[in-house]
């Protein structure tokens, strides 16, 4: 059977220090101490804040807690500005945490969604499923060199993990942009597997502040967006073989599980054309 996901009913903050959250611990410090669920006015001044810092939100962007959009979900968030949020869900906490990282990116999919519902796309096809994955499992894998990307694309694990594993996070890193992949790392289970997007990056890029890198990669997705036209564009990845972010994968050992490090695409590559 399947691995059951079952997320913590209550709040923490622990993961504010673990590897695999690096990409949102930044915006998220602020309600770092805080004992419980954010409530509205602590959503509302975690945007103000990152909007004095200079986050490029839309301007009328907000979270607000359970709101109860009258069209469809995207729409709801283009006509109003207004996100709706679950209260004490993981999922969209890390959803509004997702678009304080990646303001453009975020924004960027939502006019995706809004074009293709215009078109006649309702039902969602391969632009819509697309942009779904991206934004619910999907992480940018930033590249300067292409045979690591390629490795990738192949699901050549032991090669990417093991024999050039000192070039991860020198020249090939991950940066979930997937609201449901840090819900899901909370409880991690084998099986856990994001949807990679590989983008071409100069090498300088790696040695960027946090901050910078993150900003490149916000504007670089946001332009490119339009690449993604089907799912086969992004690569399956399974993100507990990244090193630092289970410690298993210490292990040389852990890479040899064929059933969750798979050896072959399940689609035709499409990443480099």
């Amino acid at each position: 059977m399947p691995p059951v996901f079952i997320a913590p009913a209550a709040w923490q903050t622990h993961w504010l220090s673990h590897p695999a959250y690096t990409v949102w611990a930044g915006v998220a410090q602020p309600l770092a101490g805080r004992p419980n669920w954010p409530d509205q006015a602590a959503l509302d001044g975690l945007f103000a804040h990152a909007r004095r810092q200079g986050c490029p939100l839309p301007a009328k962007l907000r979270c607000v807690l359970d709101a109860e959009p009258e069209t469809y979900y995207e729409s709801h968030i283009a006509h109003t500005g207004e996100v709706p949020t679950r209260s004490n869900n993981w999922h969209d906490w890390f959803n509004a945490l997702a678009w304080l990282v990646y303001p453009r990116l975020k924004t960027a999919l939502n006019a995706r969604h809004q074009a293709a519902i215009a078109s006649g796309e309702n039902q969602r096809g391969p632009i819509r499923d697309t942009a779904t994955l991206l934004d619910e499992c999907g992480v940018l894998l930033p590249y300067a060199e292409p045979a690591r990307a390629a490795e990738v694309d192949q699901m050549r694990w032991s090669a990417l993990w093991l024999t050039h594993r000192a070039d991860w996070g020198r020249v090939i890193d991950a940066y979930p942009v997937g609201h449901a992949l840090p819900e899901m790392l909370l409880a991690p289970f084998i099986g856990l597997t994001g949807k990679a997007w590989l983008l071409p990056v100069q090498a300088e890029f790696f040695s960027w502040p946090l901050a910078q890198r993150l900003a490149h990669l916000d504007q670089l997705a946001a332009a490119q967006l339009g690449q993604l036209d089907r799912p086969s564009r992004l690569a399956p990845l399974p993100l507990l073989g990244i090193p630092g972010w289970h410690p298993a994968n210490a292990d040389p050992a852990f890479y040899a599980n064929t059933d969750y490090f798979r050896p072959q695409r399940r689609a035709p590559s499409v990443w480099a054309e």
